[in-house]
């Protein structure tokens, strides 16, 4: 893995790859897979890095991703800093953001590249605009868009529920963002642990979040959020049949940013779109990034237990590898495989820090 931070459309931005850097020359003259990743809302590189990493493992691609703009700060933001939000809006807007992945595209990958892209979110609709420019266009060779917020966020469960009652009150949340910059750090700590342990979260997401609560930071997320909710509106159904060969699309059966009668709905419009319905979660990157069939299994256990958090588990195991201990937030389950051979090949496909 390597991760630096470079200017991107005037805004230093953090890039994450994993396999060849994206400065480093590709090692043969042919044509060379890329897999990039446009992230969701907050556009931070560190929450996607198990996926990327499986994403890698499995196909032997390079995988990169690179974050939105002003959502990461640099240790040395000092000497060069990030601009801030006021007098500086074009940059970090939902236009700035086409603007931002177009100049890292053109800049980093190769013409003669075969580019897979993945949009997570808002990155799926970042992506439809991008497939607007032939120079583009023409080097896409597959397009997958999960949980894609590409029309009427704003009229969805969460997008009112950003409207009504977190608009009014990001002030506050902004400025508890700046208390919680100058804490000390043992308290800064303690304080996401508690968090992540209240929402289940994986550990490896700490010091990313830790990082991510900035005043700074958190204007800009908001700002993007809002616009996203006042200009995602109608499909662009005009570049999805045009690249329709190329696209397939991944709802969630529980999403409340792309609910699944979206999915419906542009199934019907455009017949022949490739689009399906998943169980995973729409930010499956905060959970768990790679879900074995066994694990799922596990979690289908605990949804007919009508566990509502089932979603969501950490998974303590005994030496024999034949009993795991399954919490959902306050509430703990023991499943008992039977069958060692089942039990073990269960351990074997655990993600890392799981086993």
């Amino acid at each position: 893995m390597q991760q630096a931070f470079l200017n991107v459309n005037g805004v230093r931005t953090n890039v994450l790859t994993y396999g060849r850097w994206v400065e480093e020359s590709a090692k043969s003259s042919e044509p060379e897979d890329i897999i990039l990743i446009i992230p969701g809302n907050p556009g931070v590189t560190g929450f996607y890095k198990m996926f990327m990493h499986t994403l890698h493992e499995k196909t032997g691609h390079p995988v990169w991703i690179v974050g939105h703009a002003g959502h990461e700060i640099p240790k040395n933001n000092n000497v060069y800093p990030i601009p801030s939000l006021q007098g500086n809006e074009k940059l970090f807007g939902l236009q700035g953001q086409i603007d931002h992945k177009l100049d890292f595209i053109e800049k980093y990958v190769p013409k003669n590249a075969r580019l897979h892209l993945i949009g997570h979110s808002i990155g799926s609709y970042i992506i439809l605009n991008l497939l607007k420019t032939e120079s583009i266009r023409s080097r896409v060779t597959n397009v997958k868009l999960l949980f894609p917020t590409i029309e009427y966020m704003a009229e969805t469960s969460n997008g009112k529920f950003l409207t009504t009652f977190v608009k009014p009150i990001v002030w506050l949340i902004v400025f508890l963002s700046m208390v919680y910059t100058i804490l000390p750090s043992i308290l800064q700590n303690l304080l996401m642990f508690l968090y992540m342990r209240v929402v289940c979260m994986p550990k490896m997401h700490f010091r990313t979040l830790v990082r991510f609560i900035n005043p700074s930071i958190m204007k800009k997320v908001f700002f993007l959020a809002f616009e996203e909710l006042e200009q995602v509106k109608e499909r662009n159904d005009a570049v999805i049949k045009e690249n329709m060969d190329k696209i397939k699309f991944y709802y969630g059966v529980s999403d409340g940013w792309a609910p699944p009668k979206y999915c419906d709905k542009l199934k019907a419009d455009l017949p022949g779109v490739n689009a399906e319905i998943s169980e995973f979660d729409h930010a499956f990157v905060l959970k768990q990034s790679r879900q074995p069939r066994e694990l799922h299994e596990i979690k289908q256990f605990l949804l007919t237990a009508r566990r509502k958090d089932a979603k969501s588990v950490k998974i303590k195991k005994n030496p024999e590898n034949t009993k795991f201990k399954v919490r959902c937030s306050r509430f703990l389950y023991t499943l008992v495989i039977t069958d060692k051979e089942k039990a073990e090949k269960l351990k074997q496909s655990l993600p890392p820090g799981l086993q």
